[in-house]
C-alpha cells in the first residue's frame, strides 16, 4: 500500500537565489482555543485498487483530549497515532471508497478513534474530523 502524508508548515529557512534565507510558512494555527485541543497534521492516501492508483482521500482532524495526561501522552505518541490511521485508512479507501461515492464519515471518523484508543492504550480522546475529500480519477 501507499501512503502519502501532507505535513503543515515547518519553521525551517530555505535558501533563496542569491544567497537570502526565506523563511517557510508558518505553522498551521489551531481551529480552537481549547486547551485540550491537539492538533493532527492533514494527510492523504492513495486509493489503489485492482492494482492500480484510482485516486486520492484527503484528511483533515484533530483530537479533544480533556484529560491533561492523555493529552501529553497523545502528543508525544503523534508518530505512532499517524501511522496507525495511515494504515488504517489505506485499508479502508483500497477496499470501500468507490469512483462517484462519498466517504461514509461515521466508518472513517469510527476507524480513526479506534486507531487512536488502541495506541493511546485507553479511550478518553475524541476525533473531531474538518474534512475528508474523496478524489477519484
Amino acid at each position: 500500500l501507499l501512503a502519502t502524508a501532507t505535513v503543515a508548515g515547518a519553521s525551517e529557512k530555505k535558501p533563496e537565489k542569491g544567497g537570502k534565507d526565506v523563511k517557510a510558512p508558518k505553522k498551521q494555527r489551531p481551529i480552537t482555543s481549547l486547551d485540550s485541543w491537539v492538533m493532527v497534521d492533514p494527510f492523504s492516501v492513495t486509493v489503489i485498487q485492482e492494482d492500480r492508483i484510482r485516486g486520492k482521500v484527503s484528511l483533515s482532524f484533530g483530537m479533544d483530549v480533556p484529560d491533561a495526561e492523555l493529552r501529553e501522552k497523545a502528543e508525544l505518541l503523534m508518530p505512532r497515532l499517524q501511522d496507525a490511521w495511515l494504515s488504517q485508512m489505506n485499508l479502508y479507501a483500497a477496499t470501500t471508497i468507490r469512483p462517484g461515492k462519498p466517504a461514509n464519515i461515521a466508518d472513517v471518523s469510527n476507524i480513526l478513534q479506534s486507531a487512536a484508543d488502541r495506541v493511546l492504550g485507553k479511550t478518553g480522546s475524541k476525533i473531531l474530523i474538518a474534512s475528508v475529500i474523496v478524489d477519484m480519477r
